[in-house]
């Protein structure tokens, strides 16, 4: 792959995003541009703050391209070595937010769209990562602690009440298959014209943690975002995901792991990053949060953990 793109673009100019609480743009160089015919188009250049926990970029950009194709990601025009250039897609079109996800048709076209990644051929990635939860979850904890000293002590609290499942993990994996791998909202890109062709074809983007995966850690990071907020049942979810509704107590508990994960994350940036003005606590702590709640929640997965 070359690494110098998009030369018959006209650009403007480079624009370093920062996290918000959805995280868009938290790990990565946006620059907009037009093409020769004047149409919009969108540079990303992959930047390293996220090599700890994100896949390798070559395996990022390979899925991203797979996706593309089958109009589960936005278009991609062309590729160098560390970025991509793609349609920037309407004004029409914009990230879609929590509650939005309330209602019931957008909600399952999402989760369709998730379900046809898991379908993607792996003879058409030229190259996929393998990814495990637990493992990504342990990288990041424990290159905090050696950039950090100490992690908050509700993490490792939960951590450890979340043992017994850790321990016999590998007898509830589902087969491995690719996966976006991250179920925040603000991952969703949506037409906002109801009337358009394709109002019920969101597109998926933020794709760093993609990979080859137990499509029910994937479940998790979904179920972590919108369960609680949207009204729509776990085992519906599973369900609209073309999983086992019965598995939805492990995907819950992958649901707290990925929380604990995006919690890591965000302290790691705020401890990191020489930015002062982005408050990457916040969204850490926030994450924390809601792994407290999801553990604590009569639906959710603690009595079934006591049982293992």
């Amino acid at each position: 792959m070359k690494s110098e793109i998009g030369e018959q673009y006209e650009w403007g100019a480079t624009q370093e995003t920062d996290i918000t609480p959805s995280w868009i743009g938290g790990d990565g160089i946006f620059t907009h541009g037009t093409d020769a015919q004047g149409g919009p188009v969108l540079k990303r250049i992959f930047t390293d703050e996220s090599a700890v926990y994100a896949s390798p970029v070559d395996a990022v950009i390979s899925l991203m391209q797979a996706a593309s194709r089958r109009q589960i990601a936005p278009p991609i025009l062309q590729i160098g070595e560390n970025s991509i250039i793609m349609d920037s897609m309407p004004q029409s079109w914009r990230n879609v937010k929590l509650d939005e996800l309330r209602d019931p048709l957008l909600l399952g076209s999402v989760l369709e769209q998730h379900r046809r990644v898991h379908t993607i051929p792996a003879s058409e990635l030229v190259s996929v990562h393998k990814r495990e939860l637990l493992e990504t979850v342990n990288t990041v904890h424990d290159h905090y602690l050696t950039v950090v000293g100490c992690v908050p002590r509700d993490v490792d609290r939960i951590l450890h009440q979340l043992e017994p499942f850790a321990s016999v993990v590998d007898s509830f994996h589902e087969q491995a298959v690719p996966c976006h791998g991250d179920g925040a909202a603000s991952n969703v890109l949506f037409c906002t014209q109801p009337d358009s062709a394709e109002a019920d074809k969101p597109l998926l983007t933020g794709w760093i943690v993609s990979g080859l995966m137990d499509p029910l850690e994937e479940a998790g990071s979904i179920l972590a975002e919108i369960e609680p907020y949207c009204g729509m049942p776990g085992n519906l979810i599973m369900s609209g995901l073309g999983l086992p509704p019965e598995a939805l107590p492990v995907a819950q508990v992958f649901g707290i792991f990925d929380d604990l994960l995006w919690c890591l994350i965000g302290l790691l940036r705020s401890a990191t990053s020489k930015d002062t003005t982005v408050d990457y606590a916040k969204y850490g702590l926030w994450r924390l949060t809601k792994a407290r709640n999801q553990l604590a929640s009569p639906t959710g997965p603690l009595a079934w953990l006591k049982q293992l």
